[in-house]
């Protein structure tokens, strides 16, 4: 008997392991790519009611053809649409790397470019995109992939990341997964799905992979870890040297746009701030509302940061940008940082970033700092792919840092419109600039949490990342 009784809770204790419910998506999308760069889409969607699949917008709709549009109704529970999509003449007519852009056979555009928007659900469909390409082309995307599907959720079509399709050159990075490099934790692997669009000169292709490569690096010893579990970043080469404009696009998966000129050097990518920006943003959610200052701020002034811990800028230089930058942002204090516009967004949400590092350590007597907050709303699942408002992210640091120094701030400079006097601020932390100098004086009051503030605090030594002339 006690045998037969043992048996029975062994039994009933695997029950809810092989019960969970396994997610079954809304909707299948089978998607054939061709060599002419055009798109045969079909959707099949459970639902009893009738469905309508809606272009993002009127731009779209002379490159659609094959579709009836309208309300489709449910056949056994079914709705099915069919379009034909040509891809590669919206990317010509559209022609900007934010909404669509071809180089060569291959085009860089956010999914809500080609995918039709399925509407008539009472919440957000879960979508799996299924693509087949020819020979010599691919489909690339920051969606995670479910079985042979990437799998959209948790955001509407409009919202959703970039996507890579067509000729274009394809590296699968690995770098260490979200949080994997904390004391005691295991060792996990993320990837980071690197696609460049055809232009690039020969000899940089390599040089650009690399500078990705060190610069996730550097990014993921900041963050302990990376920024996503997977990732696309995609790159279009422009005519000028140097490199250009990026933009974050998260939404069921993270992705990064960046333009880089067709020949380049390794010493300009390293000098450059760009990638290593838009990293910052993959690793935090966007901030709904008037939120633009926070989430400028934290990649304005983490950007630097990352780069002097790795090895790249001098703590000396960091400071010196800060002093000479950051007056642009000063002045929207006392009208309230949600009113922030232009380079305001930038340097006044950097300038708060700089008072909320300084009140984290004194609160946490420098056993925490601004790299705790972000990262641990990260781990939180405050992701890169998340929406959320101000007060959720800010709930989150202050979990995070053991302190309410984040909330503090947001009452004095948000809600009351309190003024920041920079002047007062330099002095209390001992920098100054002379003759073109950055000068520290390490008996400032505030000395002892600006010497954590760029390098780290002592005990956590920053990593140097090598520069490819150093190995």
């Amino acid at each position: 008997m006690l045998l037969r009784t043992l048996l029975a809770v062994l039994l009933l204790g695997t029950v809810p392991a092989f019960a969970q419910p396994v997610p079954v998506p809304d909707c299948t999308v089978d998607v054939t790519l061709h060599e002419a760069l055009t798109l045969d889409v079909a959707y099949h969607c459970r639902s009893s009611q009738p469905l309508s699949f809606v272009p993002e917008g009127e731009r779209a709709q002379p490159f659609l053809s094959n579709f009836a549009g309208g309300r489709i109704e449910a056949v056994n529970g079914l709705v099915e649409a069919h379009y034909r999509f040509d891809l590669g003449g919206y990317a010509r007519a559209i022609d900007t790397p934010a909404e669509g852009i071809q180089r060569g056979k291959g085009v860089l555009m956010p999914i809500g470019g080609w995918l039709l928007e399925p509407r008539g659900f009472q919440r957000v469909p879960m979508i799996d995109i299924r693509v087949r390409a020819p020979a010599g082309m691919a489909f690339s995307t920051g969606l995670p992939k479910v079985g042979d599907a990437w799998r959209l959720a948790g955001t509407t079509v409009r919202f959703a990341g970039y996507t890579a399709l067509g000729r274009f050159e394809l590296h699968e990075l690995v770098v260490p997964a979200p949080g994997s490099l904390r004391p005691g934790q295991p060792k996990k692997d993320a990837v980071l799905r690197l696609a460049l669009l055809e232009g690039f000169a020969e000899s940089s292709r390599k040089a650009i992979v690399d500078w990705v490569q060190r610069t996730a690096e550097a990014e993921a010893n900041y963050w302990h870890g990376f920024t996503a579990p997977e990732m696309l970043v995609g790159l279009v080469p422009m005519p000028r040297s140097g490199v250009g404009f990026g933009r974050t696009q998260p939404g069921g998966g993270v992705t990064i746009m960046v333009e880089v000129g067709e020949t380049i050097d390794s010493r300009r990518l390293f000098n450059d701030w760009v990638l290593v920006h838009e990293l910052v943003h993959s690793g935090m959610p966007f901030i709904r509302g008037r939120g633009t200052w926070f989430m400028e701020g934290s990649a304005t002034y983490v950007e630097p940061i990352i780069r002097a811990r790795a090895g790249w800028k001098t703590e000396e230089a960091v400071w010196k940008e800060w002093v000479r930058d950051m007056p642009q942002g000063v002045g929207v204090f006392p009208r309230g940082l949600p009113a922030a516009s232009g380079r305001e967004n930038y340097w006044g949400g950097a300038i708060f970033m700089l008072l909320a590092d300084l009140a984290i350590r004194r609160e946490s007597d420098g056993a925490k700092g601004l790299e705790d907050c972000l990262a641990g709303a990260l781990w939180e699942g405050l992701d890169g792919a998340a929406r959320v408002s101000l007060d959720a992210y800010t709930q989150a640091c202050n979990r995070a840092t053991g302190t309410k120094a984040m909330s503090e701030l947001i009452d004095r400079h948000v809600n009351a419109n309190t003024a920041v006097d920079l002047d007062a601020l330099w002095k209390e932390l001992g920098v100054a600039l002379v003759d073109g100098r950055i000068v520290l004086d390490d008996s400032a009051p505030q000395a002892r949490w600006r010497k954590m503030i760029v390098m780290g605090p002592p005990g956590r030594t920053a990593r140097h990342v090598k520069l490819p002339w150093e190995s």
